[in-house]
């Protein structure tokens, strides 16, 4: 008995050893695997430059490198040639990984559609300038600018800001940044707003003397305080004094004709009651109840 007892100790102890080893041979198998999918290397594009919004990609904005595998997302580009020529969804920075989701529909520069520059829940509101209140052409699609209305005239003229860092999708009928920087007086800009604001710009063009605009510097995002036109406008003020109502006669009582004083109220009845003191008596006259 006792040397059955011992020779199936045996049996089990191999088996759970075999087991033991099957199970860590796996594990190590597993492992060898993931760092040879991590070291494995994989050709990426990187974005040598900014790439703003909306613009077409060329090739000198764009160079090829070799990363680790798992750290290349997974829509990359793996060539240069697949990126040249396509329209930015988004702004770019310099040394970012350039990805499909990053970029428009394929092809040059007509795959953007203007639709496409409305952020969610905005919406598009054009307005009038000229050189002297654009700021002389330098205003292009992608500037922040402030919007500032005046109203009066001569010594009397208010001017206070209605929008604050509102975000310019077109210049003219340009939606497109222009290279070079070149500037262009334009005569129309249109902003993306929020419905709100649209309905704040809308009756700030048609009441007040002049919009200007008030250019920002591009990483300046400081909110201004800003006010409602009707604010600055002068409140009529009324010269005259409403006269009071006339007071008007009591109405008259009833049973009384219109035009007579009434009758003044009979006297109560009276009755005499005799009073006593000791043996004197006297008679008074008191109100009937």
């Amino acid at each position: 008995m006792v040397l059955i007892v011992v020779v199936l100790g045996l049996i089990a102890f191999m088996m759970v050893t075999g087991k033991m080893s099957e199970t860590e041979k796996a594990a190590k198998e597993q492992e060898a695997a993931l760092k040879a999918k991590y070291e494995q290397k994989a050709t990426v594009v990187y974005s040598t430059k900014d790439i703003p919004e909306g613009s077409t990609i060329s090739a000198d904005a764009l160079e090829e490198k070799q990363v680790e595998a798992g750290k290349a997302p997974i829509d990359a580009f793996s060539s240069v040639q697949m990126a040249v020529g396509r329209v930015a969804k988004y702004g770019i920075p310099a040394g970012q990984i350039l990805s499909a989701h990053d970029l428009l529909t394929s092809g040059p520069v007509q795959g953007a559609t203007f639709e496409s520059k409305i952020k969610d829940g905005y919406r598009a509101v054009t307005f009038g300038v000229d050189p002297s209140t654009g700021v002389a052409g330098f205003v292009a699609p992608g500037s922040h600018v402030d919007i500032v209305a005046t109203a009066g005239s001569g010594s009397q003229t208010k001017a206070g800001p209605i929008l604050s860092d509102v975000e310019v999708i077109a210049v003219g009928q340009s939606f497109q940044k222009q290279a070079g920087g070149a500037a262009v007086p334009p005569s129309t800009v249109t902003v993306a707003v929020s419905p709100e604001e649209a309905s704040k710009l809308i009756k700030a063009v048609s009441a007040a003397g002049k919009i200007y605009l008030t250019l920002r510097n591009d990483k300046d995002h400081t909110p201004v305080a800003v006010v409602d036109v009707t604010s600055m406008f002068e409140k009529p003020k009324s010269s005259e004094v409403a006269a009071a109502p006339p007071s008007l006669p009591p109405p008259p009582l009833p049973g009384v004709p219109s035009g007579q004083a009434p009758a003044p109220p009979a006297p109560p009845p009276m009755q005499e009651v005799e009073e006593w003191s000791g043996s004197k008596k006297e008679v008074i006259s008191v109100p009937k109840q």
